[in-house]
């Protein structure tokens, strides 16, 4: 810069510095105690009551597992070991007695793409985005299907990158989805370099960096320099959905809350739309907007050549409370959603919003290390458990719609 501005490089500096520290220290915590892994384990009894499983069928496959050589997880108690199955552990059981996966029921369909939008900001896009990617991995009653989940961000905020891979949320990183589209990278590629693993096994992002935001600003000429003959709004499931999409049963964007060009490659490449609706005047009032315009902007996507495959645009509340006029305003989204609006909700609870703190989803936070209250992340865990299975449920009925 040709001036100082006021400290504006100094400030730059130093809140760089702050953000890699702040990062550091939760990497060197999470070493330090052993945090670096997803927390959650089963023993063979809880196993047992999970769906299409019973005490004997899970001795029988542990038995049956153990005589070819897999290797159970266990730990001490006492002085004895007992088991401690991960998720892999509890996958691989319903693998080997045959149950059917979610690709085996929905073979050739490819993965099923959702995006959370809103053209207003601070609505819980991105919570809900990473709250149903993790989620849907681990949900007791999901288990069965092994489902496999991709994050793709397209927000130069890289929130969704900061809940789940906060080391690559930080200053500018090139392995991002917006180069990934215009470099027009091979499915290997891919896999090799761009997409990037989250604490829960099976779950995968793609991450985002602030100098997305300038790409999108020049989309438009930047397709036509890389991409001749590609049409502006396509590239996201052109160059990285169907190249990669085998290897996930569900797909989640996360863009800003911005009406730009990867805002409308998202929604050309979904298959469903969800929107958050706060209950809030300000923000239920700019739902409605947004709302209004959305018909505008599949007719953009028309005009440039492109068949949008939204099946259903669906409402759910969030950051709900038991407040009067938290209700009236459900009462009347549902007026504006009608059969189009989730039967559960997003509440607004502490452990949504203290989870951040440690880089962490509602469904990743480990209860040692939490730093509110257990009983509160125990609730927030409880709604975020209630929210996937509603969320599955209605994309289980839009898929079964013909």
């Amino acid at each position: 810069m040709r001036s100082n501005y006021g400290g504006v490089d100094e400030t730059a500096r130093r809140a760089n510095a702050m953000l890699r520290s702040m990062s550091d220290d939760i990497t060197d915590r999470r070493n330090e105690y052993g945090l670096d892994q997803y927390y959650q384990t089963f023993t063979r009894n809880s196993v047992a009551n999970l769906p299409k499983l019973s005490r004997r069928a899970v001795e029988q496959a542990i038995e049956e597992m153990e005589s070819k050589g897999h290797v159970f997880g266990k730990k001490d108690a006492g002085n004895a070991k007992h088991y401690a199955l991960t998720i892999q552990d509890v996958v691989d059981i319903y693998a080997h007695r045959k149950v059917p996966k979610y690709r085996d029921i929905h073979a050739g369909e490819g993965p099923f793409v959702v995006f959370v939008v809103n053209l207003k900001g601070g609505v819980s896009k991105t919570v809900s985005t990473v709250t149903l990617a993790h989620g849907l991995r681990v949900h007791p009653d999901l288990l069965q299907y092994d489902l496999r989940t991709l994050v793709i961000d397209l927000d130069p905020q890289a929130s969704s990158t900061m809940f789940l891979n906060h080391t690559n949320s930080i200053g500018s990183i090139v392995e991002t989805a917006a180069q990934a589209m215009l470099n027009d990278l091979d499915a290997v590629q891919i896999k090799e370099d761009i997409i990037k693993p989250t604490i829960i096994p099976g779950v995968d992002i793609i991450p985002a960096s602030i100098d997305d935001g300038f790409i999108a600003s020049q989309w438009s000429n930047l397709v036509d320099q890389h991409l001749p003959g590609v049409l502006p709004s396509e590239v996201l499931r052109r160059n990285i959905i169907e190249r990669v999409g085998k290897d996930y049963d569900f797909i989640f964007i996360d863009t800003g809350p911005h009406l730009d060009a990867f805002m409308l490659n998202a929604i050309a490449a979904s298959d469903l739309l969800l929107t958050p609706t706060p209950p809030a005047q300000v923000d239920f009032h700019s739902t409605l907007k947004y709302l209004t315009r959305l018909p505008e902007m599949l007719e953009q996507l028309e005009e440039e050549g492109i068949n949008p495959r939204i099946k259903g645009n669906i409402g759910f509340m969030s950051k709900m409370t038991s407040k009067r006029d938290h209700e009236m305003t459900h009462g009347l989204a549902r007026d504006v959603f009608t059969s189009y609006i989730l039967d559960a909700s997003l509440p607004r609870l502490d452990g949504f919003e203290r989870c951040g703190e440690s880089f962490d989803t509602i469904v990743s936070a480990d209860p040692h290390s939490y730093p509110g209250s257990t009983e509160a992340l125990k609730n927030a865990k409880r709604e975020a458990e209630r929210f996937t299975q509603a969320v599955f449920k209605r994309i289980e009925f839009v898929r079964g719609m013909k």
